[in-house]
C-alpha cells in the first residue's frame, strides 16, 4: 500500500467525518420538521415512500464505488479512469419513468392522497444518480474536502425545503416538490466541484464493462437498503396508520448511525482497492469497525438516558409511543453500519458473498414481519434486529486473513489478466 493508500483513511475521517456527522444532524432536523408538519399519520405514508425513494436511488450509491474504483491514481495513470455521468442520467432518467408510471398503484399501497407526491419523488431519481457518479470522482481522487461539501448542500437544501414546508403548511406531495427542488441544486454544486477531473481516460472499460460492475455493486447496495430500509415499508404494511408513525420515527435513531458514520465505509473504498496486503487490510477493516461500533454506542446510551426530549424534539407529543424504541434502533443501525463496512470492503475487492447473505438475510427480515412478527413495533424490530445481528456476525467471519486473495475484480487480478493477455 502506498503512502497515500495509508493516508486515506485518517484524512477521511477527518474531513468526511465531520462533514457527514453535520450533514447526520441536518438531516435528523429535516425529519423533525417534517414529521411535525405532517402528523404521525401522513408522515407514515411520506416515511414509507421516502425509503421507497432511497431503494430506487441505490444506483447512485452504486455509481459512487464504481467510479470511485475507476478513478484512483493507478487507473489514472493507465488512462482508464471513467466519470459514469452519463450512464447515470441514463439509469436516473429510466428509473424515474418507470415509477411514474406506477405512481397509481404505489399510492394506493401506500395509502397516499395523491399521485403527484410519486412524481416528485420519482423526478428526484436524474439528479440524484448523477450527483453519485460525481460524489465517485472525487472519492476515487481523495478530494475530500470537495466531497464534503456536496453532503453539506445536499442535507442543508433539503432542511431549508422542510423549513419552507413548516413554514408554509405543506403537504406531502408538496414536501417532496419541495426535496425535488434541492436535489437540482446540489447537482449544481457537485458539478462545479467535480468538474476539473471530469476526464475520461483514453483506455477507459467499454460501456458493457462498466455496465457489468455497475450491476454488481447495484445487487449489493440494494441488498443492503432493503435489509435497513424495508422495515419502514413492513411496518406500514402490518400496523396501524399511528403505529407505523411511531415506528418510522424512531427508526430515524438507526439511520442517525447508519448515514452518519458511513464516511468510515467510504474511506475504506479507495484503500482497500489499491491494497494487495491482506494484514494490513484487515487491520483496515477492524479499525474501521471499532470506529463504527463506538460512535453507534454513544448515540444509543443518548437514546436511553434522554428518550423523551429526544422524541419531543424529534416529532411532538404526538409520537410518545416511539420511546421505548429509540435506544434499540440505535444499536441495530449501530449493526447496519458495520454490515455497511464489510460489504463496501467486500464490492471494492469484487468479493460478492456479503452480496448473497444480505439480500438472504433480507428476505428472511420480510417473512419473519409479514408472517410472524406483525402485532406490535416491538414484534417488528425484534425480527429486523436478530436479522441485522446474524448478519455482523457472518460478515466480520468474512475479513480477509493475513494472506488475502485477490478477489476477481480487484486491480491485481485485472492487471494479471492484461498482462497474460498482452
Amino acid at each position: 500500500m502506498s503512502p497515500r493508500a495509508r493516508r486515506a483513511l485518517p484524512v477521511a475521517g477527518l474531513s468526511l467525518g465531520v462533514a457527514m456527522g453535520l450533514a447526520n444532524v441536518m438531516s435528523y432536523v429535516f425529519v423533525a420538521l417534517v414529521s411535525a408538519t405532517l402528523g404521525p399519520a401522513d408522515f407514515g405514508g411520506f416515511s414509507a415512500l421516502n425509503t421507497y425513494g432511497v431503494l430506487l436511488a441505490m444506483p447512485a450509491g452504486a455509481f459512487q464505488v464504481v467510479v470511485a474504483r475507476r478513478q484512483t491514481t493507478t487507473d489514472r495513470e493507465r488512462g482508464t479512469q471513467v466519470t459514469g455521468v452519463w450512464p447515470a442520467l441514463a439509469v436516473g432518467s429510466a428509473l424515474a419513468a418507470g415509477t411514474i408510471a406506477c405512481a397509481p398503484l404505489i399510492r394506493d399501497g401506500l395509502r397516499l392522497d395523491t399521485s403527484w407526491s410519486i412524481v416528485w419523488m420519482a423526478l428526484m431519481l436524474p439528479p440524484m444518480t448523477v450527483t453519485g457518479a460525481l460524489q465517485g470522482v472525487l472519492l476515487g481522487r481523495e478530494s475530500y474536502g470537495r466531497l464534503s461539501v456536496v453532503y453539506l448542500v445536499t442535507a442543508g437544501t433539503r432542511v431549508l425545503a422542510a423549513l419552507a414546508a413548516t413554514g408554509l403548511d405543506f403537504s406531502v406531495a408538496q414536501v417532496f416538490a419541495a426535496t425535488f427542488a434541492a436535489s437540482l441544486v446540489t447537482l449544481l454544486v457537485a458539478l462545479l466541484l467535480a468538474a476539473p477531473a471530469l476526464d475520461t481516460g483514453g483506455r477507459a472499460p467499454r460501456a458493457l464493462a462498466l455496465l457489468g460492475d455497475l450491476v454488481r455493486s447495484n445487487i449489493a447496495l440494494a441488498g443492503l437498503m432493503a435489509l435497513s430500509s424495508l422495515d419502514v415499508v413492513l411496518a406500514r404494511s402490518v400496523l396501524t396508520d399511528h403505529d407505523s408513525g411511531a415506528y418510522a420515527l424512531a427508526a430515524l435513531f438507526g439511520k442517525v448511525v447508519f448515514w452518519g458514520t458511513q464516511f468510515v465505509a467510504l474511506a475504506v473504498v479507495p484503500s482497500v482497492a489499491d491494497s494487495a496486503e491482506g494484514g494490513r487490510v484487515r487491520a483496515t477493516l477492524h479499525r474501521s469497525a471499532l470506529g463504527v461500533l463506538a460512535i453507534g454506542l454513544v448515540v444509543a446510551l443518548g437514546c436511553a438516558l434522554v428518550p423523551g426530549p429526544l422524541v419531543a424534539i424529534s416529532g411532538g407529543r404526538a409520537f410518545v409511543d416511539a420511546e421505548p424504541l429509540l435506544v434499540w434502533f440505535a444499536l441495530i443501525g449501530t449493526l447496519w453500519a458495520v454490515i455497511q463496512v464489510w460489504l463496501f470492503a467486500g464490492m471494492s475487492r469484487g468479493d460478492h458473498v456479503m452480496t448473497a447473505v444480505v439480500w438472504a438475510a433480507a428476505g428472511v427480515q420480510s417473512a419473519l414481519v409479514l408472517l410472524w412478527f406483525d402485532h406490535s413495533p416491538t414484534e417488528v424490530l425484534t425480527a429486523v434486529g436478530a436479522t441485522a445481528a446474524v448478519v455482523a456476525l457472518i460478515g466480520l467471519l468474512r475479513v480477509p486473513g493475513s494472506e488475502m486473495t485477490p478477489g476477481p475484480d480487484s486491480a491485481e487480478t485485472t492487471e494479471a489478466l492484461g498482462l497474460t493477455r498482452e
